[in-house]
């Protein structure tokens, strides 16, 4: 046998060939392409919403607001990466939109391409539901450009929406979590 050859891995690449803008919204199953090991780690592909990515992984059809799909079936050592284009250098709020049926300790952070955490360890509070959607803040600090940053899951239990970026007055670059009014799953 001669001249067999597998083609290369994909490469990491933004979700529809564009970075997310910060500030501004970065949706959660719009983690980037390029498969597991590259573009996002996890141990089992559960999700259901196969119509949207077609590697099934952790996409679910979402009752929040807007509708759209959400990330599920999180666990300890599962990471997505999103590529962003950053506008401006500076502190941004980070609006986590998550549901977790109990509070989570340590749930998540995020990180930058060389795996410094950004924000510290994130708790998220009783949404009550897997559906039932919550918003908690923390702060992080962004160099200007394009940027690849990792969600990782430290503790499983959660669901995420999106992660929504914010200019910040606050230049500490502090995580300082704090929790926004629950709305109601839809039924």
């Amino acid at each position: 046998m001669s001249d067999n050859h597998w083609p290369p891995p994909a490469p990491e690449g933004p979700y529809g060939g564009t970075p997310a803008a910060v500030p501004g919204t970065v949706q959660a199953e719009d983690y980037d392409t390029g498969g597991q090991g590259v573009a996002y780690n996890v141990t089992s592909v559960n999700g259901n919403a196969n119509s949207y990515r077609a590697d099934g992984v952790d996409p679910d059809n979402t009752a929040d607001t807007g509708g759209g799909y959400n990330l599920g079936w999180t666990g300890a050592g599962q990471w997505f990466r999103y590529t962003v284009d950053v506008a401006t250098a500076g502190t941004y709020t980070l609006g986590l939109r998550v549901a977790a049926p109990t509070a989570v300790s340590g749930a998540l952070h995020l990180s930058d391409a060389s795996g410094t955490n950004l924000t510290g360890a994130v708790d998220l509070p009783a949404t009550g539901d897997w559906q039932t959607w919550s918003t908690v803040t923390t702060r992080v600090t962004l160099p200007a450009g394009r940027q690849v940053l990792t969600l990782d899951q430290d503790t499983g239990g959660w669901n995420i929406n999106y992660l929504a970026f914010a200019a910040s007055s606050d230049t500490t670059g502090t995580a300082a979590t704090t929790l926004t009014t629950p709305k109601p799953s839809a039924t």
